[in-house]
């Protein structure tokens, strides 16, 4: 046992302690775990299966409606959350929410409580510039199946009736456990990557270790940017808003949709991921290839024999 924990603290320990070196381990480490965290929110959502096609859709707004109608398809993609799928039809009948809930129910669906709204909308008539006030109800109820969630919602105003699904994959049981193993170990990883190509270059030629270092510093800085992403919807994943509602958070979906803010370019986080990614592949390919051990000249003087 002392053996292995003796193995396991040089595994771990760098080869010296000073700034530059343990800032480099640390944020070796701390960048690595965001992305090990984006893969492990992959996984989960490989995990979660995928979104139903047009037949399925167009089964589910059947149940919903009560009647054969040919619904509009919307597929929707972000880079915070897991993709959503928008089903909307327009009916000629009156729209009986009740009875589309007890639909589902029956079909095996955990079904939520029904919510209806009764109000009066302002309908324009642009004509003679007129409006008036027309009843209007607004029905909504969740159904879910174990690795589907369906959002069942109808409008009637006057005699205009719409329905709409809102449907997206359930979240699993294990998507918080598998992106966080997925951050823990590749931040345990990098510090261990990082030390033990520290020990490697260290007694190597100075103009070697230099360019190390230089290549680096230049890979973490390109991707400091997708890292601060990343981290940010980690945050959403471990500590979700309890009255959100939609498709659960993801972090790597930051990588592969859409500008992750509202200011940035579409391709940012894509490009800058790319260029560190190959800067990262030309950083370690160069440190762990041979170089000729750096030597001590004025030692070698001192120990060679008069």
């Amino acid at each position: 046992m002392r053996l292995f924990a003796a193995r396991a603290r040089r595994l771990v320990a760098l080869p010296d302690h000073r700034p530059l070196t343990v800032a480099a381990a640390v944020l070796v480490a701390v960048v690595m775990a965001a992305f090990g965290a984006a893969a492990g929110s992959w996984v989960a959502a490989r995990t979660a299966g995928a979104l139903p096609g047009d037949a399925v859709l167009a089964d589910l707004s059947r149940r919903a409606c009560g009647v054969d109608a040919q619904p509009e398809v919307s597929r929707e993609t972000s880079p915070w959350t897991a993709s959503r799928v928008y089903v909307s039809a327009t009916i000629d009948m009156e729209w009986d929410a009740v009875q589309a809930r007890q639909r589902y129910a029956a079909a095996g669906w955990s079904v939520s409580t029904l919510t209806i709204v009764n109000d009066f909308a302002i309908v324009l008539y642009p004509g003679d510039q007129t409006s008036t006030y027309v009843p209007s109800r607004y029905s909504r109820f969740t159904a879910q199946s174990r690795d589907l969630v369906v959002v069942v919602s109808g409008t009637a105003i006057a005699s205009d009736v719409s329905v709409y699904l809102d449907v997206w994959s359930a979240n699993t049981q294990v998507s918080r456990g598998l992106t966080l193993t997925g951050t823990i170990l590749t931040l345990i990883s990098g510090w261990l990557l990082t030390a033990t190509l520290a020990r490697r270059i260290r007694p190597t030629h100075p103009a070697h270790r230099t360019t190390v270092a230089a290549l680096t510093s230049t890979a973490l800085l390109v991707l400091a940017t997708p890292t601060v992403a990343l981290y940010s919807s980690l945050a959403r994943v471990l500590f979700p808003h309890s009255d959100s509602g939609g498709p659960p958070p993801t972090v790597h979906d930051a990588l592969l949709h859409g500008p992750y803010w509202p200011t940035t370019p579409t391709w940012l986080l894509p490009a800058l991921t790319i260029t560190g990614s190959l800067l990262t592949a030309v950083t370690l390919a160069l440190a762990v290839s041979p170089q000729p051990k750096h030597t001590d000249r004025s030692a070698s003087a001192r120990e060679r024999p008069r």
